[in-house]
């Protein structure tokens, strides 16, 4: 028994004589966090690859919303981070495939004697005091808000089709008389006093979100363009959208229109369409063209 003990110690001790020997001789700890064409073992976007593990990309808002998350995850021992999916990687730069995302100082340049920064969006306040008598024309490139908050401020319209996103609020009695044109990432129009939005409300963003509140509001054709992807329209204002409704939305469309609204044609096409009409609404018909069509007691007059 004290025999096999004291070899049993013995080959126990050369044992860890050798682990110290291959310890000493073995690769320098920089060595175990090597990256893929010489790049730390930190991304650029913070995350830390230790080992080769996977690395998510940063998040990037646009007005509130958009984000990019990483596609795919780092082989083992890279230190590359995963390559994102449809955003920015590296939170904050580049997009892969696309635009940078505007930054607080491309809006202090592209913001300058027309409105003021907040953040990377360049707001304009149309008040009393400066009621953009002119067609307000948003900076292209960075995300752009408009305030027409005075009576019958705005009177020439706003175009916001350069802009990185748009929205614009028509709050004040008559105001947004001329066209309101939006396109970009996201594009918000509310209309929410009476007589706002007289003229034509234009949305050609890859997501658009039009809305006519006030009584009498958009009495001009409210559409979505063939570039946008999701459509909702909202005409609850008693009247509103006296004229044509119209949407071309590749994806998906929402249309709503409250008692005595939407009197002209309603049309839409694309993946999923769905109108809802309450009471006299819908005066002059519905037309659906979409794959899905949801028009709950409404005929379909496209088929």
């Amino acid at each position: 028994m004290r025999e096999r003990f004291h070899a049993g110690g013995r080959w126990l001790g050369a044992s860890l004589a050798l682990f110290a020997v291959a310890a000493c001789t073995g690769p320098a700890p920089s060595d175990l966090f090597e990256a893929d064409g010489g790049s730390s073992a930190l991304t650029a976007a913070g995350v830390a690859n230790l080992g080769g593990t996977g690395s998510a990309a940063g998040t990037n808002a646009v007005m509130g919303g958009t984000k990019a998350d990483a596609g795919a995850a780092s082989a083992p021992g890279a230190g590359t981070g995963g390559t994102a999916g449809t955003g920015a990687t590296g939170g904050g730069g580049a997009s892969s495939g696309g635009a940078p995302l505007a930054t607080p100082e491309d809006c202090a340049e592209a913001c300058a004697g027309i409105g003021e920064c907040d953040g990377s969006t360049c707001v304009i306040l149309c008040d009393e005091r400066n009621p953009c008598s002119a067609k307000v024309m948003c900076p292209a490139g960075v995300p752009c808000a408009v305030e027409c908050a005075a009576s019958n401020s705005c009177p020439s319209g706003v175009e916001c089709r350069q802009a990185e996103s748009c929205r614009v609020n028509c709050s004040g009695i008559n105001a947004c008389a001329g066209n309101v044109a939006c396109a970009g990432a996201e594009c918000e129009v509310t209309c929410e006093q009476q007589g706002s939005c007289m003229s034509e409300v234009q949305c050609e963003a890859e997501s658009c979100h039009l809305l006519c509140t006030g009584t009498n509001s958009c009495p001009g054709k409210v559409s979505c363009g063939e570039d946008t992807r999701d459509c909702i329209i909202g005409c609850s204002g008693m009247p509103s959208c006296q004229n044509s409704v119209e949407s071309n939305a590749a994806a998906t469309t929402a249309i709503t229109c409250g008692p005595g609204a939407c009197p002209g044609k309603v049309t839409c096409s694309g993946d999923e369409c769905s109108v809802s009409c309450s009471g006299s609404a819908c005066g002059g018909g519905v037309c659906c063209s979409a794959s899905d069509c949801e028009l709950g007691d409404t005929p379909n007059k496209c088929q």
